[in-house]
């Protein structure tokens, strides 16, 4: 029987993920037991506290808990040993494209996104029912009270809507000033002026970017490449080589921005290793002695082989934490390739978390070793 959506069902989430639920999500659930808030379409409690959304080969420390109207992508926390207790950031996983992005900041800023995006996306006027309604409120008087309730921004509910992408992005950014993938976007326009003046509060953006999300490889990429414009590039190469040190899941296309019609299409990781490459002789002091040099600028950065023998040479230095890096970089390529070796790469990376006293990430691993391949 499905446990209702109170103490018993938030604990169970609670013992699956282990860790302790954000307040503002608890109070989503406890306030609606079917919450749907385009363009979001929540998991039951029961179904997070089974796995729904996981997948072999994603970081076990994306926590599904939705999925995206209209698209095929679902949406969860990510969590890793930097992030603070309670404050979470929202990631969007693109199941089509296979990588992880990031949306907001925090669950509640997550909730203000989504307004804004669904009332955005739909075309609706202000105080439409449809496009900000939870479980299908009717009246303007409900969706106040909701809002007061959640801690939603009431301009976000009831205000104008912005003009063009653009000015959403503006609006994003105003809502959660750690939204980084907003922050790109927008220093992507100011780049397109192409002047000095430009370039300097593109790079302002992209600077804040990194801030934001410092696990996310396209702000490292779009930094280093705006660089490049401006013939800085010792600079351009270091965050080229920033991008190499990235999870390969958490760094997306170069066409996902808008770089013009000249600029190089791959993904991001591709990309940075070809510019470095390219500039090698711009490349900082040491860089080529590393071996991710060799891993994923001379050879093959996709090729899952090269990364787990990598791996298994980080783990006999005591490197964990590139070791980590490396194992889930495995995983991903390999499950893309039909999950040749991922149950052993899988064992190899349960082994790391339980040497570190990690037992819930390890837990997770497990769960997720057991899930069907699906390249």
């Amino acid at each position: 029987m499905e446990p209702d959506n109170s103490l018993d069902a938030m604990q169970a989430v609670e013992r699956f993920w282990g860790r302790k639920l954000p307040e503002p999500f608890r109070q989503l659930y406890t306030l609606y037991p079917r919450p749907f808030l385009a363009p979001c379409e929540f998991f039951t409690l029961l179904a997070i506290s089974k796995g729904s959304g996981r997948t072999s080969g994603t970081p076990p420390q994306f926590m599904p808990f939705g999925r995206a109207v209209g698209d095929e992508g679902i949406y969860g926390f990510y969590i890793n040993p930097e992030t603070a207790p309670g404050q979470w950031p929202v990631m969007f996983r693109d199941d089509e494209e296979q990588y992880i992005r990031p949306v907001s900041s925090s669950f509640e800023k997550f909730l203000n996104h989504c307004i804004l995006v669904g009332r955005y996306e739909t075309e609706e006027q202000a105080g439409s029912a449809a496009s900000v309604s939870l479980d299908l409120l009717e009246d303007l008087d409900e969706q106040r009270e909701a809002g007061r309730r959640l801690n939603l921004d009431t301009e976000v509910l009831f205000g104008p809507l912005p003009g063009n992408d653009t000015q959403l992005f503006e609006r994003l950014a105003k809502l959660d000033p750690m939204d980084a993938t907003s922050l790109c976007h927008l220093g992507c326009v100011r780049r397109a002026f192409g002047d000095k003046t430009a370039d300097e509060r593109a790079l302002d953006f992209f600077h804040r970017a990194t801030e934001a999300a410092p696990w996310f490889g396209d702000a490292s990429y779009l930094m280093a490449d705006t660089y490049r414009l401006k013939g800085q590039m010792p600079r351009a190469c270091e965050g080229y080589w920033a991008v190499l040190n990235k999870l390969l899941p958490l760094c997306t296309r170069s066409y996902e921005w808008d770089l013009g019609e000249d600029h190089p299409q791959g993904d991001i990781v591709e990309v940075a290793a070809d510019a470095l490459r390219q500039f090698a002789r711009h490349a900082p002091e040491g860089i080529h002695e590393d071996e991710l040099w060799s891993v994923a600028v001379e050879e093959d950065a996709y090729d899952p082989d090269l990364r787990e023998d990598y791996a298994r040479r980080l783990l006999r230095l005591g490197n964990l934490p590139a070791a980590e890096r490396e194992l889930l970089n495995t995983l991903s390529l390999t499950v893309m390739e039909g999950g040749k070796q991922h149950k052993r790469v899988y064992q190899e990376l349960i082994a790391l978390y339980e040497s570190q006293d990690r037992k819930d990430e390890a837990a997770l691993a497990l769960f997720d070793s057991a899930l069907p391949v699906t390249p």
